[in-house]
């Protein structure tokens, strides 16, 4: 059985998700902060929806470290994070608060990860999307931020993982930059560092493998951002083999990249 968290709202009822908030409301399943010290065992978890859940926490690091402990192997993780190129994005709250770009994910890399870096965590990004622009409650003067041209920006882009990086770092200050990303990192454990070119097992129950590429039968507005290598990624996941990530995971902050080259 698949046990999936749900902590940003934002799932519908065919995940099959616990709905988990930090006071009780009705629908709720489980009263618990997306934070620090979360209600459960290690390595029990196969899918969290995070959202923007944990967007404005000042402890975002040791959030990270909490949901990789109770992460099965290869668990799946959904966040939507205010991008650090976007001034209007970061100074919308006058809270104090942490500035986020794909490249901030290569701190848990375990082939990136700094040989000071005091944190048992490491992820692989799985998907990444870049927005233009977030949410609103109101619409009005989003057109051209929601508009044909900022889908072709977005387009563009998201087209490729060396895409994103050479956007966020050259191209971002032309156009505002980019409100928000979505990210799906994938929880890396210690059996299966060191098997980065095996497969992941499919889950009994997930409906389509290729909507996710991963392991989740949940569409996820993420792109599957394909490395620019030239060979399609596969359409079909093995039935047997290691748990590991379906994608060749490359970072996104690396020069060769930027030369060359994403219950309830």
């Amino acid at each position: 059985m698949m046990v999936r968290l749900d902590f940003g709202g934002r799932t519908t009822a065919a995940a099959r998700a616990w709905r988990v908030r930090p006071r009780r409301e009705p629908g709720v399943a489980i009263v618990a902060e997306c934070g620090p010290h979360l209600p459960f065992r290690d390595s029990s978890i196969d899918e969290l929806f995070v959202d923007r859940a944990i967007a404005r926490r000042g402890d975002i690091a040791g959030t990270l470290d909490e949901l990789w402990r109770v992460s099965r192997p290869g668990a799946l993780i959904h966040l939507r994070l205010p991008h650090a190129s976007s001034m209007l994005a970061v100074t919308r709250d006058p809270r104090a608060q942490p500035m986020f770009t794909l490249g901030t994910f290569n701190f848990y890399d375990p082939r990136f990860k700094p040989a000071d870096a005091r944190t048992p965590a490491a992820f692989a990004v799985e998907r990444a999307h870049l927005h233009l622009a977030g949410p609103r409650g109101d619409d009005t003067g989003l057109a051209l931020a929601r508009g044909p041209l900022a889908q072709f920006i977005e387009k563009l882009a998201n087209g490729s993982r060396g895409a994103q990086y050479r956007f966020e770092r050259w191209f971002a200050a032309l156009f505002g930059g980019f409100e928000e990303f979505s990210v799906v990192l994938a929880a890396l454990k210690p059996e299966e560092r060191h098997t980065p070119s095996a497969r992941r097992v499919e889950p009994v129950g997930a409906a389509d493998p290729t909507t996710l590429r991963a392991t989740s039968d949940v569409v996820h507005e993420a792109a599957n951002v394909e490395p620019e290598t030239g060979e399609p990624a596969p359409d079909t996941v093995p039935s047997d083999g290691p748990v590991a990530s379906t994608l060749r995971h490359l970072p996104f902050t690396s020069g060769t990249i930027g030369d060359g080259a994403d219950v309830s």
